[in-house]
């Protein structure tokens, strides 16, 4: 009974495939369980990289305890550590304050008069490679990875990158149009990958989802035929200049995926660019890329792509590269009027951060105050100076992961999109061996997955703070010999106060926030954790 639900399922969708070339033989997934409520634990297992793993199998997968019910004069606390807490949720009671509470902590009061930017979303990315290693996995299993992700029970992403046509995360080189010369772009259409390892997991996530999924696409590279090079990797352009036949004909390929995804009832909310513009000069560079410089985007933007979708509803991002090219990158577009008026968000990926100091995004968002910045990639694993690929139960990646989310969103970034949703045991498969980490990883010879530690810490920010949010003003005063947190504050839609606190030392953190009503809340967040804080905010004492 339960496989012809999940078939019934898949005929509803339009996603039943005679392609076989691929791990299974089918992308049907498990139609979506009815949600009972019923919260079940983290099944733990070390591989002795510093913290551990959630197991998720037939038998048992773990979900995030529901933040309902919460009463007036209370607070609920979700916790992740390097100890084993994931997503632990607990709950704490307003106090009043007197004259020797909270000595010794530090004390973090909010502004709440004082309100930013406004959350759009956070999410990961449906590639070749994040399908293939879902599509390893049995009907059931398939539907537990995806509920992690996108369902209430899990950390609720509401926004999911997709790769136009292939990239280095898939097993081949592919275009939607590989027949040269064809300007009309009469050979057009979407490839197997599509129909099989993109289209049914994104309209199953669709499914499950609380809230409409943000979805958008990202171009690695034009067909060869298009470019100077010949080629989809390595160094090269669009052959000509904007505003010739070749950068209209690839502005168009933008407006025919829009319009074949929104016949198979997706909606593409948004485009970038061009993925890592920059990498299109490197010399002989491994895989797809093209080559954008400022200027070249910013004309290819007002002469050609800008008027090809403005009728589809899509917005646009510009740069999707490193913050290393910010601000400059930002000027030359948004500086010029025409550009301008065809510019939603500046896509930001997170490496080589370490290169450039956050006061870059102060300086562009000072520049550029009504275009918002948001995260677009995000991996660990990718430096060849440290283990490529996964490592199972690193606490240090999730580390890196808080310190990149909350310095960007105290930055002025609206979202945070990660990277590969799912991927194997060697951080793959991958065209060019450029294997890399993922907050699930997938032993396809097992029917089994496990969930990061960087799973649990993005669920601090996906899960509690929905599109709509406010970022909020706080200050922050040291009482005693702790060092300085990472603090993030936002006010909710729905009224609700969350703080998100990260602690990175080995020892506990105590923490004083004065309420209104001469309220009180203090907790203490654990060595090495990170803590997500909730509260109503008109909640008093009564």
């Amino acid at each position: 009974m339960l496989y012809l639900k999940g078939l019934l399922l898949c005929i509803s969708i339009g996603i039943i495939s005679a392609v076989s070339s691929f791990v299974c033989k089918s992308p049907c997934l498990l139609a979506a369980p009815l949600q009972s409520g019923e919260f079940v634990e983290c099944l733990r297992k070390d591989f002795g990289h510093g913290s551990s793993v959630c197991v998720c199998n037939e038998d048992r997968c773990d979900t995030v305890e529901p933040l309902e019910p919460m009463g007036d004069n209370e607070a609920v606390v979700y916790t992740t550590g390097k100890s084993g807490d994931r997503l632990r949720r607990s709950t704490l009671n307003f106090t009043k304050a007197s004259r020797q509470s909270g000595q010794g902590s530090i004390v973090i009061s909010l502004q709440m008069e004082k309100e930013m930017q406004e959350i759009v979303g956070f999410g990961g990315a449906f590639t070749d490679a994040a399908g293939i290693n879902i599509a390893s996995l049995s009907p059931l299993m398939q539907q537990q990875l995806l509920n992690s992700y996108y369902a209430p029970t899990g950390i609720e992403y509401t926004m999911g990158r997709i790769p136009m046509a292939s990239c280095d995360f898939s097993t081949r080189l592919y275009s939607y149009d590989d027949v040269d010369g064809d300007f009309n772009l009469s050979e057009f259409q979407l490839a197997q990958e599509d129909y099989n390892l993109k289209i049914p997991y994104i309209k199953y996530a669709q499914s499950i989802a609380q809230i409409p999924i943000k979805l958008f696409a990202s171009p690695w590279s034009a067909p060869g035929w298009m470019k100077n090079s010949g080629k989809m990797y390595g160094n090269g352009t669009l052959i000509g200049k904007p505003g010739s036949k070749y950068y209209k004909t690839w502005a168009q390929y933008f407006a025919k995926f829009v319009e074949e995804y929104a016949k198979r009832n997706i909606t593409i909310w948004a485009v970038t660019m061009q993925n890592e513009p920059t990498t299109g000069f490197i010399y002989q560079y491994p895989f797809q890329t093209m080559g954008f410089s400022p200027p070249m985007q910013r004309d290819f933007l007002k002469m050609d792509l800008g008027p090809a979708l403005a009728g589809l509803n899509v917005k646009i991002m510009i740069l999707d590269d490193n913050r290393l090219m910010l601000p400059k990158w930002a000027d030359v577009v948004l500086n010029d009027s025409e550009a301008r008026k065809f510019v939603s968000f500046i896509a930001v990926h997170w490496y080589l951060d370490e290169l450039t100091p956050s006061l870059t995004l102060q300086a562009t968002h000072d520049r550029h105050p009504d275009v918002p910045m948001i995260g677009t990639e995000a991996c660990e694993g990718w430096k060849v100076t440290e283990s490529r690929g996964p490592v199972l139960g690193s606490w240090l990646r999730a580390k890196n992961y808080i310190r990149s989310i909350m310095e960007d969103l105290n930055n002025w970034f609206v979202g945070w999109v990660d990277w590969n949703l799912a991927l194997d045991l060697q951080g793959g498969p991958n065209w060019v061996r450029n294997f890399v980490d993922s907050p699930i990883i997938v032993d396809t010879t097992n029917n089994v997955f496990y969930k990061q530690p960087t799973y649990y810490v993005l669920g601090h920010f996906s899960k509690f703070l929905p599109p709509g949010s406010k970022r909020i003003a706080h200050t922050a005063n040291l009482t005693g010999r702790h060092s300085l947190p990472q603090i993030v504050a936002f006010k909710r839609k729905d009224g609700l106060i969350v703080l998100i606190v990260h602690n990175e030392m080995e020892e506990p953190l105590p923490v004083t926030v004065p309420l209104p009503h001469s309220n009180m809340l203090y907790f203490s967040v654990p060595a090495s954790s990170i803590q997500t804080v909730l509260w109503k905010q008109d909640g008093k004492i009564s």
